[in-house]
């Protein structure tokens, strides 16, 4: 299966905790404790760089679509999943990674993006049991990817590899440069909210 297929399975048609793990082929937890049950990776989305809260982006949001436009990346699309309010804009880190340009704030008409507010999307999170790093491999091109280097992701002296949330993006320049099938890196971003009592909105015109 390729990134893109990866992808559209993860958050467009199945949208699910489920089909995430069933996709990396986890059969046990992270943590190592073999009686919690299979590992479970919460269902989350990223959204393009300076989105507001939750709340106030579904709210401002116009769904014009002039972010998806802009990006020269193409790596934002529209949600299809009601859970990320289907028509919305979202990024997709599996085919390629965020250069971080900011066209798609400059161009937001509707205050749902800007450049006040937190730029991060999301953050890496390291799964070692699939991880090289963790065995008597030494691999880090995960580390020698990321842009922001030791400050986001680094290797840890004893084996293996660690992130820091406070100053991850969730890029996604890690997950490109990860050698393992299935990846050894996923993108966590906000969760979804509940959609109800959210200000109904109108498309702009012109």
């Amino acid at each position: 299966m390729d990134r893109t297929s990866f992808l559209r399975k993860l958050l467009l048609l199945d949208g699910s905790m489920d089909a995430l793990n069933e996709l990396r082929g986890r059969s046990k937890p992270v943590s190592g404790e073999e009686d919690a049950g299979p590992a479970k990776i919460p269902f989350t989305f990223l959204r393009p760089p300076g989105a507001l809260m939750e709340p106030s982006f579904l709210a401002a949001c116009t769904r014009c679509d002039l972010c998806l436009k802009a990006c020269p990346e193409h790596i934002i699309i529209r949600a299809e999943h009601p859970l990320m309010s289907a028509g919305t804009p979202v990024v997709n880190p599996y085919l390629a990674p965020c250069t971080y340009c900011n066209r798609c704030i400059y161009v937001c008409p509707d205050g749902a993006l800007l450049p006040t507010e937190d730029p991060r999307m999301g953050r890496a999170v390291w799964h070692a049991e699939t991880c090289l790093s963790a065995t008597e491999v030494s691999c880090t091109q995960c580390v020698e990817a990321c842009p922001l280097g030791a400050k986001a992701i680094e290797a840890v002296p004893t084996g293996g590899i660690a992130i820091h949330p406070e100053a991850c993006t969730g890029c996604g320049f890690c997950i490109h440069a990860c050698p393992t099938e299935p990846l050894s890196l996923h993108l966590e971003g906000r969760p979804p909210v509940p959609l109800r009592g959210h200000p109904k909105f109108t498309v702009r015109r012109g």
